[in-house]
């Protein structure tokens, strides 16, 4: 399944959610066909298109015709013509213009590798073997995904920037939320600050939700999520007095913003600041 993230939506009909199951989907199908098959989808597969639109024959696919292959004639080493596809397939014999529109839409890369590799598919037996579990699926689908290396992304490469030369250790960072506290509203809050999606004055101002971009507390700095945290005048004393309670029970730790940012589940400081802004606005 080789799927745009543009036809995802659109098969999707603007499903979030739906969106995020089948591009998961495509994710796995789609390195287990380069890791293990030469066979190749021909269903809303992004490369066979005809006017920037994939196809899809329901009727084609209940019949199991699923990949580009199976229209393919070996022995003459070209697609078969429509009266075989009719006999194998039981295809109607009005479907002359559908079956050439979809063969003629067929890449030439795609038939130069039906050519060079003709060797049976494996990915197809194995995926169908795993769906055909009746546990541990999901386990061995979230293996196949982490088994893959993936670039840092774009809220990664955000935070790095900010703090220059001090590599931030992210697994540490990701998995910290699960070891400092089981509180599933701290959890979330966290996931929410590491992917910057707090919705800050600054945001908030950008989509017209907000008459100001300023802090909410100081009305003097643009309000981000490092000056909501840790640089506005009146956030400063809450991290004090966490300096000072750590300091009392002889915990000898340096905090600053660079600290608070690797070690934020620490405490709930963070999520106490949130709460005082939303508050702010609610009373407004």
């Amino acid at each position: 399944m080789n799927i745009s993230n543009t036809i995802l939506h659109e098969i999707a009909n603007e499903n979030i959610f739906l969106s995020d199951v089948l591009s998961a989907w495509s994710d796995v199908t789609h390195n287990l066909e380069t890791q293990t098959s030469s066979k190749t989808i021909l269903w809303n597969n992004k490369d066979i298109t005809s006017n920037n639109k994939t196809f899809f024959y329901k009727d084609w696919f209940e019949r199991s015709i699923k990949y580009v292959d199976q229209l393919y004639d070996y022995r003459i080493k070209d697609f078969y013509y429509f009266d075989n596809i009719c006999y194998i397939y039981g295809i109607p014999s009005n479907y002359f213009l559908k079956y050439y529109t979809l063969i003629k839409s067929i890449p030439i890369h795609i038939k130069s590798e039906i050519n060079t590799n003709n060797t049976s598919c494996t990915q197809t037996t194995f995926v169908e073997n795993i769906l055909g579990r009746k546990n541990k699926t999901n386990k061995i689908f979230y293996t196949l995904q982490i088994k893959n290396p993936t670039e840092n992304s774009k809220i990664q490469n955000k935070w790095q920037v900010l703090f220059g030369e001090n590599e931030l250790n992210w697994k540490h960072i990701f998995t910290m939320p699960y070891k400092a506290t089981i509180e599933s509203t701290l959890r979330n809050f966290q996931y929410k600050y590491i992917h910057r999606i707090i919705a800050t004055n600054k945001y908030l101002f950008k989509c017209k939700l907000s008459k100001s971009n300023l802090c909410d507390f100081c009305s003097e700095n643009i309000e981000t999520i490092e000056h909501l945290f840790w640089e506005c005048k009146h956030i400063q004393p809450i991290w004090n007095q966490l300096i000072s309670f750590l300091e009392q029970h002889q915990l000898n730790v340096k905090l600053s913003f660079l600290n608070i940012e690797k070690e934020i589940a620490l405490s709930n400081d963070t999520l106490q600041i949130f709460e005082q802004k939303m508050n702010r606005i609610k009373l407004s």
